[in-house]
């Protein structure tokens, strides 16, 4: 942020593309800085529109299931039964243990996913002024006039002209806002995966903090139907349950605990088997979030000359797929002299800012990489490597698609934890001399390509993209 100040303090436009600690936090580790700086103008999705009655329910839902992971995690760190996990006792500290370094217990893998929505000791808390909810609001109200955008629209650029701005995503259609996984049976992605179901079972563990749910009739049903037993044949163990639906039975819930409760039967014992349903949800939240992701195309210039800078934030596919639905400008049709769709501006597309760390789902194949074209095509992945791997557990980038990009752009990769001298020297390992660029192509790319560096060593790529205006 201070690197930004010194070259200006009036930022014209601010593009806030979703709800997600990585894409917010700056804002309040640089406050004392920002708050010098003058925003004009703050674009975000029509999902943060305050007056837009879809986008307020589908808020009110996000933060419903955050409080509700907020108060499971904090359940699941206070039960005594989780002072049972291997490694962990109530005089040991697992940091300081001697030998090799112990695998994470189910607290520390739940911690990592919840604090991209800032639950957890590991994130600021679902109300705290750090939060990314409050940090949002802090920047609403410092610009000085907020625009939300829809997909299908494009929005002006007053102090450039020549520069066209599309309008791509997040998607109205709801079943497309959540589906963030590829199907199993089409390669939509270089990779597929599992669904990640919603488990409603998650409400009752809520009950360990004593506090009461609050489940509207449709989380009831959805509970209710997700029960492994008729509720007529279930013996609940604590009275509170009796809110779900489950009758009481002083006397047999005394039988079920004698059997439970005893010592030889400890292995059978499932107190923090309703981990699994956290995870899930906190996960579906996580992916849900990242398909709001505001999605721009900027195009330099026009027609045949135009050169596309794409944007997708962290959108998945569900995202993906509804943007060749849209056609530009609105009313038009496909064929339409003059018209513009998603799949010109792929064709356009000379730098593409791989999304959401180049993770497995969030780019596809048929219907977003490989419709990038352009021979001038580069690839830029934010991404630490080390990081995601080692500390978070996460295969970013998936190897698979990095794989495509370099093939797909000839080994212009551009990477946040890679130096300008890396980049030919990966291609040089990876690439056979067929698929890269010719001599003079690699010169031209480097010539435009510029390490940006403080007193404390490198700090950022610079790549200038020329561009004809006719």
């Amino acid at each position: 942020m201070a690197d930004i100040k010194s070259v200006t303090t009036i930022l014209d436009v601010l593009v806030v593309t979703h709800e997600h600690v990585d894409h917010l936090s700056g804002f309040e580790q640089a406050k004392s800085i920002f708050s010098d700086v003058t925003v004009s103008e703050l674009w975000l999705a029509w999902t943060e529109d305050p007056r837009d009655e879809q986008a307020m329910r589908l808020r009110a839902g996000r933060e419903k299931v955050k409080t509700l992971l907020a108060k499971s995690y904090t359940a699941f760190a206070n039960y005594k039964s989780f002072m049972s996990h291997p490694g962990y006792s109530d005089d040991e500290d697992p940091s300081e243990a001697e030998g090799e370094p112990l695998e994470p217990g189910p607290l520390d893998e739940l911690s990592n996913v919840l604090a991209f929505a800032g639950i957890g000791p590991d994130g600021p808390g679902v109300k705290s002024a750090a939060s990314t909810t409050a940090i949002l609001e802090r920047l609403k109200l410092k610009a000085e006039r907020v625009r939300y955008l829809t997909p299908g629209t494009k929005p002006e650029l007053g102090f450039a002209a020549d520069i066209g701005v599309y309008v791509l995503g997040p998607p109205r259609d709801e079943k497309l806002l959540r589906r963030s996984n590829p199907r199993k049976n089409h390669a939509e992605v270089y990779q597929l995966s599992g669904d990640v179901g919603e488990d409603y079972l998650l409400a009752a563990s809520v009950m360990l903090e004593g506090e009461e749910s609050s489940l509207d009739a449709d989380d009831l049903q959805r509970l209710q139907m997700s029960l492994p037993f008729g509720l007529r044949a279930m013996i609940p163990l604590d009275n509170r349950l009796a809110e779900i639906g489950l009758r009481t039975d002083d006397a047999a819930r005394a039988t079920a605990l004698s059997s439970y409760d005893d010592l030889a039967n400890d292995w059978r014992k499932v107190d923090i088997d309703w981990l699994g349903a956290t995870e899930a949800l906190a996960l579906k939240l996580d992916s849900d979030t990242n398909n709001t992701s505001l999605v721009l195309a900027f195009e330099l210039g026009e027609g045949p000359h135009g050169r596309v800078l794409l944007f997708p934030g962290d959108a998945q596919i569900g995202s993906w797929l509804s943007w060749h639905d849209l056609i530009w400008p609105p009313g038009a049709q496909k064929g339409d002299i003059g018209s513009v769709n998603a799949a010109d501006l792929l064709a356009k597309t000379v730098l593409y800012k791989v999304g959401h760390h180049a993770s497995h789902n969030a780019t596809p194949r048929e219907f977003g990489l490989e419709l990038m074209t352009h021979p001038d095509l580069v690839a830029m992945i934010p991404v630490e490597e080390a990081f995601a791997n080692n500390s978070k557990h996460w295969k970013m980038p998936f190897r698979a698609l990095l794989d495509r990009l370099m093939e797909k752009t000839g080994g212009r990769v551009i990477r946040a934890d890679r130096a300008k001298a890396d980049i030919k020297a990966y291609a040089d390992d990876t690439l056979s001399s067929e698929l890269q660029l010719d001599a003079r192509r690699w010169q031209c790319f480097f010539d435009n390509l510029d390490e940006i560096s403080d007193r404390q060593g490198l700090l950022a790529l610079e790549y200038y993209i020329p561009y004809a205006t006719s």
